[in-house]
């Protein structure tokens, strides 16, 4: 019987290591200015991340003290994610953290002058894509050749999507008018 129930014991605690280990991601952008690699590392439950850099002369992985607020979208009622892409012509990383279940997001940009991570007062639609059954999914992009950023928000029930671009004369993200097709 105690070998059971220390079998049962051992099988709990390794599901719950394993859900734990579940909920880390990483994902990097390279900046082309100081030619360096970055990485984004956070937990999908809390939001909560770390951005690394690799300091060469140390040989060794070090982080920032000052990183992406703690809360990247508040009221976020599914998954923390975020994708970044590094903008040619200003030289700076963007990163967009949003809710899984919902689609709202908030992008992020370095403010040199203030010395901290800022949120844009502008940014996708509360809901990206009306109507999704799935997790809300976004992917960016830069075009280095027109100058622009662009993001795909797709459901990952069907495979829905509807992608935005930046309308500088507008000074909003706007819908494109057509888009993939759902699978």
């Amino acid at each position: 019987m105690k070998s059971l129930q220390l079998s049962l014991i051992a099988l709990v605690l390794s599901i719950t290591f394993a859900k734990a280990q579940n909920n880390a991601r990483i994902i990097p952008y390279f900046d082309s200015n100081d030619n360096k690699s970055y990485y984004l590392a956070w937990d999908i439950k809390t939001g909560k991340s770390i951005q690394y850099y690799w300091v060469g002369n140390e040989h060794k992985w070090a982080s920032f003290e000052i990183n992406i607020p703690a809360q990247p979208v508040p009221g976020a009622t599914g998954n923390i994610m975020f994708d970044a892409y590094f903008d040619h012509q200003d030289g700076k990383a963007y990163y967009i953290a949003w809710d899984t279940k919902t689609g709202k997001s908030v992008q992020y940009y370095w403010n040199g002058t203030d010395h901290k991570y800022a949120a844009f007062e502008i940014n996708l639609p509360a809901a990206p894509l009306p109507g999704n059954t799935g997790e809300v999914m976004i992917k960016s992009y830069y075009d280095s050749k027109d100058g622009k950023a662009y993001y795909i928000v797709y459901d990952t029930n069907g495979g829905k999507s509807i992608q935005y671009y930046w309308n500088g004369s507008g000074h909003k993200w706007e819908a494109f008018e057509i888009n993939l097709p759902a699978q």
